[in-house]
């Protein structure tokens, strides 16, 4: 009984093959008229290699295939602490200093920020290894932490600070030929926002439009508060963690992926 079946198998499997065979003479001269496999195809089969069209969903594998080829990657250096973190993880970061994320056609590389003063000291130490490596840009913002109000006294002195930061890591990256983009003040939310505050970030982002005026195309302001604060100066419910939190959440992020792309269209 077992070798009539098998015989039974082996008959049907010839069949099988048999009319594969057919299907396969009989499609062929539809095949090679329409260009599969040949090079001499009509119409858009006539396309030269590398144009073919991507459907969207393709799209995302086809740019991370061609960064990892090394064609046309260029690489943004970015120097922050939490926000900038999160704006990273927002991109699908691991938190692994080592692997850089993607974005608008730019490979992204995350360096952490000391708390001032000694944030200066670790932005030339950036700057310095990043100009050893060949890079071009570099990207540099402080924390909404670094900015105080309460009064008069406290919210100059405060300035004064920032501005003396961010003149030294101008310095820093200017000497090295880099095209620095400063992010402005982060806004904080309401519960923490006072007048004096409010006038510390404009004064300072006011600081920061001189600065890129008298280096054009050397200094490039990304403007991180017209996308985020509210009129009166603080930071937009929607785009705040919590109402006790000056963190970012995602939409905060999305809101301003855009501007940051478009800043990258000029390096």
């Amino acid at each position: 009984m077992r070798t009539m079946r098998e015989a039974w198998t082996v008959s049907r499997n010839v069949r099988i093959v048999t009319w594969i065979c057919v299907i396969l003479l009989t499609a062929s001269p539809v095949l090679l008229q329409s260009g599969c496999g040949g090079r001499n195809g009509a119409g858009r089969d006539e396309e030269l290699p590398g144009t073919e069209e991507v459907s969207p969903a393709d799209e995302g594998r086809v740019e991370e295939s061609t960064e990892a080829s090394g064609q046309s990657v260029h690489v943004l250096h970015m120097c922050g602490r939490s926000v900038l973190a999160g704006w990273f993880e927002h991109w699908g970061w691991d938190y692994d200093p080592a692997n850089p994320v993607r974005f608008s056609g730019h490979e992204l590389i995350y360096h952490e920020m000391d708390t001032p003063p000694g944030i200066v000291d670790t932005a030339r130490e950036v700057i310095r290894e990043v100009s050893r490596e060949g890079a071009n840009a570099l990207f540099f913002k402080l924390c909404f932490a670094d900015f105080e109000g309460g009064d008069g006294d406290t919210a100059r002195a405060n300035l004064e600070r920032n501005k003396r930061t961010v003149r030294a890591v101008t310095d820093a990256a200017l000497e090295e030929n880099l095209v620095l983009i400063l992010g402005n003040a982060l806004p904080m939310v309401r519960e923490y926002t006072d007048d004096w505050l409010t006038w510390n970030h404009r004064e300072y982002n006011r600081f920061l439009q001189e600065l890129e005026a008298s280096h054009p195309g050397r200094i490039v302001v990304l403007d991180l508060y017209g996308t985020l604060a509210s009129p009166g100066g603080w930071l937009r419910p929607e785009f705040a963690l919590d109402p006790y939190d000056s963190h970012l959440n995602d939409a905060a992020y999305d809101a301003l992926d855009p501007p940051l792309a478009q800043a990258l269209e000029g390096l």
